[in-house]
Parts: structure tokens; C-alpha cells; sequence
């Protein structure tokens, strides 16, 4: 209501200044004529908007048609006995004559720019909250599968009975932590995603001991700097998902993460075992990787390259954002 009566508040002072005053006329007759050309305008224009475009977003052409036709004949016809009444309120005699007005034209104008104007604000709505609920729904499919995958290690060590499950149930907190109360927000501080990363990596040393070699650097200014919550944890997880080594070979997982000119460089690196075939029935594996590649594509549109390489014995992903 209030963004409504705003515009209409702008449009009224519009035509004072651009139009009317102080050439024409001034005081009451003033404000009179410019809140019946006001009015000329916003009339046709919700009743359009209300009353006529419904029928037409529902696919009911001809009634739509019908009742359109109906509504200018009522505009140009009825319109200027309304504006006279409105001018009777105000004590002045320089009246203007809306009966000898040609409002045909004006009336059959007013109500196409309101329509084409109305179509245009609900796509930019529409589609805004379309990508608001696509990201909601990529978000929600990204915690459950990393949540999956770490109870998984946690059912593996409780079986066994290892010592490192304590430690490893307290990191799965923070990070618990952090996926219920930090990622509901747009963007977060860098900084939050990178004690994100870090404490996720930590998880994995307790679990894999000494048998990887694991490896976390991270360089470069990134004060001030947000980003898209749970974007980069997905390439880490996959690292250590899908890394494996020929025998008599040391497994690795390298990260490296970069900051330079509010630019992210992001570089993982996993060992392969050339021989080692991927089973069929894992289709699903790919869920988070193309989540994220989503979730790319809508936030960081044309800011971001992403690549993926495949060698004999390693897996490398390089992600370069623009957090500008």
C-alpha cells in the first residue's frame, strides 16, 4: 500500500512541476487539475490491473475481450463525470470540463502501459522468487548429503570402537552449528566458510589418521569479503569421497585457497588410482558437484570458471569466483 500511494504521491508532484506550475496556474485550482489528471491516470490503470488482467492471465480470451471493451466505453463515458465531482470540492471557478475532453485516446493508452507494466513487475518478481526458492532447495539437498556421509565415518569408527570418536562427534557439532544457524543468510563473511572448510578437514585427519596425506593452505587478503554459504565444502567433500592410490602409493588430498583483488581461486587436488572403475550403481555421487554447479550458475552468473581435469593418477578441480 504504502509503495503504491508512493508512486502515485511522485506522479501527483510530477505533474506540478513538469507540467503545470508555475506556467499555468497555481494555488487550489493547481492542485484541483493535477489530481484529476492524476486520477485519469490511476483509474484505468487498476481497473485494468484488477478487474480486466485476471481474466487474461487465466486464458479466458473472450470474456476478457469483452469485459475490456466494456470498461473503456465506462472510462471514456463515466470518467469525466467523476473528475467534475472531484472538481466541485474545491472552491475555485476555473473548472476544467472533462465532457470536452478527448480522453478516448488517453483511456485506451493508460490501460495497454498499465497492462504491459504489470505483466513486466510479476515476471521480475516471479523469477526472483523462483531463483529464491531453487537456491532453498539446493541448499537443503547439500546438508543432508554431507550429513549423510559423515555419519557414515562416525557408524564406521563406533563400531570399531575408536578412540577418535569424541573428537570427531565435536567437530561434526561445529559444523552442525554453522549449517543450522549461519546458512539461511545470502552471503556470509569468508572468514565463516573457511572455519567451515577447515573444521570439515580436521574431521577427516581424526577419521584417516596418517594413511592420507592431507594438506589445507590459505592465502591472500580476504577482509571484508562474503560469499555464498556451503559453495566450496562440496568440491572438499568429493576430494576426500572419491580419492584413492595405487598400492604401494601415498594417498593425498591438497586444498589451496587464494585471495587476491576480492577474487577466489580454489584448487583441489586428489590422488587416483588409474585402475580403479567407479561402479554403476553409484549414479547419485554426483548430486552435490551439480547442486553447486547450480548454485554457481544463479548466484555468480558469468562471475565464476569452473574446471574439472582427469589425469592417469590425479583428479584436479580449479574454481575461480568473483566476490565483487
Amino acid at each position: 500500500m504504502y509503495t503504491q500511494l508512493g508512486f502515485w504521491l511522485i506522479v501527483f508532484l510530477l505533474f506540478i512541476f513538469l507540467k503545470e506550475y508555475p506556467n499555468r496556474m497555481t494555488g487550489a485550482t493547481l492542485i484541483c487539475l493535477v489530481l484529476q489528471e492524476t486520477l485519469e491516470l490511476a483509474i484505468p490503470s487498476y481497473t485494468q490491473n484488477l478487474l480486466i488482467l485476471p481474466f487474461f492471465k487465466q486464458r479466458k480470451w473472450l470474456l476478457g475481450i469483452i469485459l475490456y471493451l466494456l470498461q473503456v466505453f465506462a472510462l471514456i463515458y463515466g470518467l469525466p463525470y467523476l473528475l467534475n465531482g472531484i472538481g466541485l470540492m474545491f472552491p475555485i471557478q476555473d473548472r476544467v470540463d472533462w465532457r470536452k475532453e478527448h480522453i478516448t485516446f488517453s483511456m485506451i493508452a493508460f490501460t495497454v502501459i498499465a497492462t504491459m507494466f504489470k505483466l513486466g513487475l510479476d515476471r521480475l518478481i516471479g523469477d526472483k522468487q523462483q531463483k529464491d526458492d531453487q537456491l532453498r532447495h539446493l541448499k537443503a539437498q547439500l546438508n543432508p548429503h554431507f550429513l549423510f556421509n559423515t555419519l557414515n565415518n562416525l557408524y564406521g569408527l563406533s563400531v570399531a570402537g575408536s578412540k577418535k570418536l569424541p573428537d570427531l562427534m565435536l567437530k561434526l557439532s561445529e559444523l552442525l552449528r554453522y549449517s543450522l544457524y549461519e546458512t539461511h543468510q545470502t552471503y556470509v563473511a569468508v572468514q565463516k566458510e573457511l572455519d567451515y572448510i577447515h573444521n570439515y578437514v580436521e574431521l577427516e585427519r581424526i577419521r584417516l589418521s596418517d594413511k592420507t596425506d592431507i594438506q589445507l593452505s590459505i592465502s591472500g587478503d580476504y577482509t571484508g569479503q562474503y560469499i555464498a554459504p556451503l559453495l566450496l565444502i562440496i568440491f572438499v567433500e568429493n576430494s576426500f569421497k572419491h580419492f584413492s592410490a595405487p598400492k604401494g602409493h601415498p594417498a593425498f588430498v591438497h586444498i589451496q585457497l587464494g585471495f587476491q583483488n576480492g577474487h577466489l581461486q580454489l584448487l583441489v587436488i586428489n590422488s587416483v588410482d588409474p585402475d580403479w572403475v567407479p561402479s554403476k550403481n553409484r549414479s547419485k555421487g554426483g548430486l552435490g558437484l551439480n547442486n553447486v554447479k547450480q548454485r554457481l550458475d544463479l548466484i555468480y552468473p558469468e562471475q565464476y570458471t569452473l574446471k574439472t581435469t582427469r589425469e592417469s593418477n590425479i583428479f584436479k578441480v580449479n574454481l575461480t569466483v568473483d566476490l565483487n
